[in-house]
């Protein structure tokens, strides 16, 4: 495949965010009214499966253009953890920017960890997960994506709301908006850039903040980056707890020394 390595880089996203600008795009939230409206709009949906702080930047970047996107919140994510306290307080930073927050539903999550099997018990579970993130940072959530959709076989949910939520994977969405993906590192069906040529009146663009870096990296590599991170943040926290305790912090900075049991 050619692999645009150019396209996933935040000069290029702000060029992006610059063309739908001045080509007349209305930024709008998943809000049914404008939706059916002959509004010339992008849905643009953030789906956070691995970096908040990638989506933070986003978000800085969003803010010097004036326009607001939707931060889908992934709660079983692998990669972070919104209530740890370094992680809840970026997200906190992103809402105060003004960006919306939905829920990022990992569907197959509860048909395989907790075997469910039954639409309506699962659907339960999101509604307990939106009124989670609700409480816990004082917002209102009104739209859901399902996480891996594909493999989690959920395309066919296809209602207007799901667990009182719009439903990004909607038929009226579907049918409405010209969609694009940037899923896995790469554009899953059209390179946006072709899509924004082609004026389309109404657009669905998912972007996953891993992906947008600031210089070019393969997939493998941003994710590695982010990993590495997070590796490093989690033991810098370990030992900034012991020297506020003012405790030992045996064997640190004898990482590559051999350990004597």
């Amino acid at each position: 495949m050619k692999y645009y390595f150019e396209d996933f880089i935040e000069t290029n996203y702000k060029g992006i965010l610059e063309k739908l600008i001045q080509q007349g795009y209305q930024f709008i939230g998943f809000d049914y009214e404008i939706i059916n409206s002959g509004t010339k709009f992008v849905l643009w949906r953030h789906d956070v499966d691995h970096s908040l702080n990638r989506a933070y930047r986003l978000a800085e970047i969003e803010e010097e253009f004036g326009i607001k996107a939707t931060y889908f919140i992934h709660i079983q994510s692998g990669f972070y953890n919104v209530f740890e306290p370094d992680q809840y307080e970026i997200l906190c930073r992103i809402i105060d920017k003004g960006h919306t927050v939905g829920l990022h539903f990992d569907h197959g999550f509860y048909t395989k960890s907790r075997h469910l099997i039954n639409n309506d018990e699962i659907e339960k579970c999101a509604i307990i997960e939106k009124e989670m993130l609700e409480k816990y940072f004082n917002i209102k959530i009104n739209a859901v994506s399902f996480h891996n959709p594909e493999a989690s076989n959920v395309l066919n949910l296809k209602q207007g709301y799901y667990a009182g939520m719009v439903n990004a994977y909607s038929k009226i969405i579907g049918d409405k908006c010209k969609y694009c993906s940037d899923s896995n590192g790469y554009w899953r069906y059209d390179r946006l850039l072709d899509v924004i040529e082609n004026d389309y009146d109404r657009l669905h663009i998912l972007t996953h903040p891993v992906w947008w870096v600031p210089y070019e990296m393969s997939p493998y590599e941003r994710i590695k980056r982010c990993t590495d991170g997070r590796r490093n943040s989690v033991i810098k926290r370990y030992c900034d707890i012991l020297e506020q305790s003012a405790r030992e912090n045996i064997g640190y900075g004898q990482e590559n020394s051999e350990v004597q049991y």
